[in-house]
C-alpha cells in the first residue's frame, strides 16, 4: 500500500471516531433521558377523599397533607351546626349535625390553609398543599 493509500484511511478512521464522539454527546434527548421521562409521568394527580369529623369545636384529623392538583373531597360530619371556611380557597359549606356534607375541589393553589368554623371563627385545622 502506497503511502498516501495508508495517510487516507487513516484520515476515514479519525473521521469516523470523531462522528462517533459527536453523536453521543449530541444524541436527542429523548434517547439520552428515556429514564427520567418515565419518572415525571408518574407523578399524576390523585383523588384524595378525606373523613372530617367535628366534635367540641375540634377536627380529626385536623393535619391535611395534598399534592398540587389532586382533586381532594372533604367529607364532613359534625356534633353541631358550623359553617365550614376553607381558607385560601374561599370555600364553605355548611354543615348540620348528623347530616353529612362534602366539600369537593381542585387542590390548584400550593400552601398552608386554615381550615375553620366561619360562624364562630375558631381555626380547626389545616390543609398543606404540597408542590408536585
Amino acid at each position: 500500500m502506497s503511502r498516501v493509500a495508508i495517510r487516507n484511511v487513516f484520515l476515514i478512521l479519525v473521521l469516523l471516531v470523531i462522528l462517533v464522539v459527536l453523536f453521543l454527546l449530541l444524541r436527542p434527548s429523548s434517547i439520552q433521558d428515556s429514564s427520567t421521562t418515565s419518572e415525571s409521568t408518574s407523578a399524576q394527580p390523585q383523588e384524595a377523599t378525606v373523613d372530617l369529623a367535628i366534635q367540641n369545636s375540634t377536627m380529626t384529623p385536623d393535619e391535611i397533607t395534598i399534592s398540587e392538583g389532586d382533586h381532594v373531597n372533604f367529607r364532613i360530619s359534625s356534633d353541631h351546626p358550623i359553617e365550614l371556611h376553607l381558607h385560601g380557597y374561599d370555600l364553605e359549606k355548611e354543615v348540620a349535625p348528623g347530616e353529612p356534607a362534602e366539600l369537593a375541589f381542585d387542590a390548584t393553589i400550593t400552601g398552608r390553609f386554615a381550615i375553620e368554623d366561619h360562624n364562630t371563627e375558631t381555626e380547626l385545622g389545616v390543609l398543606l398543599v404540597q408542590p408536585s
